[in-house]
C-alpha cells in the first residue's frame, strides 16, 4: 500500500509542477512538455531537438519556454537578449545544479563551483584559480602528448581496410590525450606516473560518457530523492561517489608522486586556500571535480569535431595541410603557430558548428525584468541560453549558416582575430560565453587545439568511413560519437 501511496502522491506532485505558470510570459512559444518526454526516452541530442523542434520558433521569437529539468525556462537565442543577460549579472545570476536540484547526483557532482557561482563566493573563487589557469606555459609536454597521440593513431592504420568496413576509432586516444594534459597543466600530476589512480579515473569517466544521468528522472529531477526507485539513479551516485573519492586521492598526492606538482596549478592553488581557510571544503572540492572535468572534456569535444569536419572537407583539410607544411619550421613553437590563418579559422568555424555545450540553463532572475523591453520575467524564472542557435542563425551567418566554412573569418590571423572579437563581444559567437563570465582557458584551450590539429594533420590525410552516419554524443556535449577513419601519408 505504500508503494502505491507513494506511486499517485508524485504523480500528482509532477502533474501541478509541470502545469504552466501563469506569471510566465505570454508572448512567446512554449514547446510542450510531452515533446520533451517523447525526445529523453530516445535519446535525443539537443542539436537535434533543437532542429526539429524549437529552431522555426526561436528564431521568429529570440526565445522559447521549454520545460528542463523540472522547470519551465525561458531559452533565449537572439543576440540583443543574450547581451542583456551577460551584462546584467545581478538580475540574471549563474547557478548550476546544486541551486536548481540539489539532492540530486549532478549537484554532488559539481556543487557550487567557480562557473555556476554569482556575487563574493564567485569573485574569492575566482580570485584563487585565475593565476593558475591564466599563466604562461611550457608547451613542451603538450606538444609531446600530441606527437605520441599520432604516434598511436598511425600504428592503428594497418587495421583499416580499403573498402573501410574496418576504420580507426580515435575517441578513447583522444580521451586519454587530453586528460593528460588537464592532469599535467591544471592538476599538476604525469597520470604515466601513477597508473592505478589514471586507470580508476578513466574507467569512472568512460562510464560517465555513456549516460551519467537520463530518463525519466531528468525530466522530473523529484523523482531523484528515491534513488532506490530506478538503478540508473543509483549508478549515477555511484559513479559521482567515485570520481570525488578519486579526484581527493589527486588532491592529495606528494610533490614526489606527483612528478614535480606546480604550486601555480589548480591542485596547489586550491590545497593552499583550503589550508589557509580562504575556501570553504564543499568550495574546495566542488571546484577540483568541476575544474578536471571542464578542462579535458569541452577540448576532447572540440577536437574529435574538428577531426570529423576536417575528414568530410578533403580540400580544406590539404589547404591546411599545405599552410602547415610551407610556413611551420621544425622544431616550432607557439608562435608559428599562431601565425597560421587557416588554423585558427578551423578552429573557430569548428567551435561555432559545434560548442561544447549548445545550450546551458544556468542562470535565473533576482527580481521581475523586461528582456528585450517586450518579454516580462518575473523574478525566480530560470533562464537557458543557447550558443548553437546563435552560431547556426542564417540572418547573422549568412544562407550557408549550417555548413562548414572557414574562411568566412577571414583571410589573415589579425582580420580573423578582429571578427572573433567582435562576435563574441555581440553574443553572436558564445563557445566561451563573453562579458565578465568568459570562460578563463579560452587562450589554453586555443593552444592546445593548434598544437594537436597540427600534429594530426602534417603529413597525414584523413578520410572517414559513412559519412552519412555520423551520429552526435547524447548528453550535454554535441561532438560526433565513434566515427572511424581512415589515415594515410602524404608527400
Amino acid at each position: 500500500m505504500g508503494i502505491y501511496i507513494l506511486a499517485i502522491s508524485a504523480l500528482l506532485l509532477i502533474l501541478y509542477a509541470t502545469s504552466y505558470p501563469y506569471k510566465l510570459p505570454r508572448n512567446i512559444p512554449r514547446i510542450p512538455i510531452c515533446v520533451t518526454l517523447y525526445d529523453t526516452f530516445y535519446g535525443t541530442s539537443r542539436v537535434n531537438f533543437y532542429n526539429k523542434y524549437v529552431r522555426r520558433l526561436a528564431e521568429k521569437h529570440g526565445a522559447v519556454i521549454i520545460w528542463h529539468l523540472g522547470k519551465w525556462s525561458v531559452h533565449i537565442t537572439k543576440p540583443e537578449y543574450l547581451m542583456q543577460m551577460f551584462c546584467d549579472d545581478t538580475t540574471f545570476a549563474k547557478g548550476g545544479s546544486y541551486a536548481r536540484v540539489p539532492w540530486g547526483p549532478l549537484a554532488q557532482l559539481f556543487g557550487e563551483n567557480v562557473i555556476d557561482t554569482t556575487g563574493q563566493v564567485w569573485k574569492k573563487q575566482r580570485e584563487i584559480l585565475q593565476p593558475a589557469i591564466k599563466r604562461q606555459f611550457d608547451i613542451a609536454y603538450m606538444k609531446q602528448t600530441s606527437s605520441e597521440l599520432r604516434a598511436r593513431l598511425w600504428q592503428q592504420h594497418g587495421m583499416q581496410d580499403k573498402d573501410c568496413v574496418i576504420g580507426i576509432d580515435i575517441d578513447d586516444h583522444v580521451q586519454h590525450w587530453a586528460l593528460s594534459i588537464c592532469s599535467k597543466y591544471f592538476m599538476g600530476i604525469n597520470l604515466e606516473n601513477v597508473p592505478d589512480i589514471a586507470n580508476r579515473l578513466t574507467r569512472v569517466l568512460t562510464d560517465q560518457k555513456k549516460g551519467l544521468m537520463g530518463g525519466i528522472t531528468m525530466v522530473f529531477p523529484v523523482l531523484q530523492r528515491f534513488p532506490w526507485l530506478f538503478p540508473s539513479n543509483r549508478r549515477a551516485f555511484r559513479l559521482v561517489k567515485e570520481f570525488e573519492e578519486v579526484v581527493l586521492e589527486i588532491a592529495k598526492l606528494k610533490a614526489d608522486d606527483a612528478s614535480g606538482a606546480d604550486s601555480n596549478s589548480i591542485r596547489s592553488r586550491l590545497n593552499i586556500a583550503l589550508k589557509d581557510g580562504a575556501i570553504s571544503d564543499f568550495h574546495y572540492r566542488s571546484n577540483m571535480k568541476q575544474l578536471l572535468l571542464a578542462g579535458f572534456e569541452e577540448v576532447e569535444s572540440v577536437l574529435l569535431s574538428a577531426v570529423v569536419l576536417l575528414a568530410k572537407n578533403p580540400q580544406i583539410q590539404s589547404a591546411l595541410r599545405a599552410e602547415m607544411s610551407s610556413s611551420v619550421p621544425v622544431p616550432y613553437n607557439l608562435e608559428d603557430l599562431d601565425n597560421l590563418p587557416i588554423l585558427l579559422a578551423v578552429i573557430l568555424e569548428t567551435l561555432r558548428l559545434h560548442p561544447p555545450f549548445p545550450s546551458l540553463t544556468n542562470r535565473y532572475t533576482t527580481r521581475p525584468v523586461l528582456l528585450g523591453g517586450n518579454i516580462s520575467l518575473p523574478a525566480g524564472i530560470w533562464i537557458g541560453w543557447n550558443a548553437y542557435a546563435v552560431h547556426t542563425d542564417t540572418r547573422i551567418w549568412g544562407s550557408d549558416a549550417l555548413e562548414f566554412r572557414p574562411n568566412r573569418w577571414g583571410k589573415d590571423v589579425s582580420s580573423i582575430n578582429a571578427m572573433f572579437r567582435v562576435q563574441q563581444a555581440k553574443a553572436m559567437f558564445i563557445p566561451f560565453s563573453t562579458r565578465s563570465r568568459t570562460c578563463l582557458g579560452v587562450s589554453f584551450a586555443l593552444m592546445q587545439l593548434k598544437i594537436v590539429l597540427y600534429e594530426l594533420f602534417s603529413g597525414l590525410e584523413w578520410g572517414i568511413c559513412n559519412e552519412n552516419m555520423t551520429t552526435l554524443r547524447k548528453g550535454p556535449l554535441v561532438n560526433p560519437s565513434h566515427c572511424k577513419f581512415t589515415l594515410t601519408r602524404t608527400r
